[in-house]
């Protein structure tokens, strides 16, 4: 008040656009939690002293599909939003009201003279046996369907007219090379083949741009870059192309010559049945399943013990999960499940372990 009446003699609005009863999550960062007391001890400051205020956010939500934006800092390049906007909201990403909400529902309710309405009953909630995965689809196998763009340097997405997901860079080396790669311009997270196998990852979230390699002659280097979402805050808002923006280097030399770039953005659920069963450990993989629902309802999907990739149910994109936290499920509104027959499509980009089956849970673990 006092700022307010400094410069607009003391007539107000004395309002806060913004409060924030809990905050945003980035991935391999641990859950940001604001504390009920810290919470209601500020409203109540405002409630006493006759201020507006608006919550942000009172309800959590989700970054559905490649939604998540991102943020950056002096430790890490980017640092990607999870999947789950819960935002420590009163009201949780699911909708149900938490102690927080109860806490501060109890608090204005002292401050009221007209009767606040009842909460309304909490939304079901279900979980599902094990959901056999029924076939596992080799992801460099939908290569031969796609048509590369072919250029003497990599692309970036934008200039491939793509604007999430992910884009496959592959180069064929005449004579053998090795030595350190270097890519610093990845934007933002990459696994790196030679000849289909598995040699590393980079990953811009960890500052992580090298690694080192060894091609033999007429070998193919690959990276399967992923978009992991736009910083939508600060000086670097203006610097957000995605994919990879400057030269590959091999030991200090730019790597050029017949790139060829397969777009990979995941709008829709590929068609498995056109390809064979395959799957292999360190290889990007297409697990498909379907399974049946008596009674519908929301309900998370368990995804501890898998690597990274996204997930579509029903053709729905529920967005990314990733082994390094702090989300472990991923939430299923029951409004996209139907009774009887459903579908479930993973893609695991990291694939260190070979998966059967795709749990539920009745409650989230961010």
């Amino acid at each position: 008040k006092k700022a307010v009446n400094e410069y607009h003699d003391n007539l107000g609005p004395y309002l806060v656009a913004e409060y924030y009863p809990g905050w945003l999550d980035h991935w391999g960062e641990p859950f940001v939690r604001v504390s009920t007391e810290q919470v209601t001890r500020q409203v109540e400051t405002y409630l006493k002293n006759d201020v507006s205020f608006n919550f942000y956010m009172v309800h959590g939500g989700t970054n559905f599909g490649f939604t998540a934006g991102a943020n950056y800092s002096k430790e890490h390049d980017i640092q990607p939003d999870i999947t789950s906007y819960d935002y420590d909201a009163p009201i949780s990403e699911a909708g149900w009201a938490t102690p927080k909400y109860t806490a501060l529902r109890e608090l204005m309710q002292r401050y009221v003279k007209y009767p606040v309405p009842a909460v309304p009953a909490p939304i079901p909630v279900i979980t599902l046996p094990p959901i056999a995965l029924s076939k596992a689809v080799g992801l460099f196998d939908l290569k031969r369907d796609l048509t590369p763009v072919v250029s003497d340097t990599p692309l970036t997405f934008e200039d491939l007219g793509q604007g999430h997901g992910y884009v496959l860079y592959s180069k064929r080396f005449t004579p053998p090379a090795q030595g350190k790669l270097l890519v610093k311009g990845l934007r933002d997270y990459a696994t790196v083949y030679v000849n289909g196998q598995l040699v590393g990852e980079l990953n811009r979230q960890q500052n992580r741009y090298e690694l080192e390699v060894q091609i033999p002659a007429g070998g193919t280097l690959e990276l399967l870059v992923e978009n992991m979402g736009r910083i939508n805050y600060g000086a670097d808002i203006v610097h957000n192309t995605k994919g990879i923006i400057s030269p590959i280097m091999l030991n200090g030399a730019e790597v050029t010559g017949n790139w060829r770039m397969y777009k990979l953005p995941f709008d829709k659920v590929p068609d498995l049945a056109r390809y064979p069963a395959k799957n292999q450990v360190g290889q990007p993989t297409l697990y498909t399943g379907s399974f049946e629902v008596k009674q519908t309802g929301d309900t998370f999907l368990a995804m501890r013990g898998w690597g990274k990739g996204i997930v579509f149910v029903n053709g729905h994109p529920l967005g990314r999960y990733w082994k390094v936290g702090p989300q472990q499920t991923l939430y299923l509104p029951g409004c996209w499940l139907s009774k009887g027959k459903n579908a479930v499509v993973v893609l695991e980009q990291q694939n260190d372990v070979l998966h059967k089956d795709l749990k539920t849970t009745d409650k989230p673990i961010l």
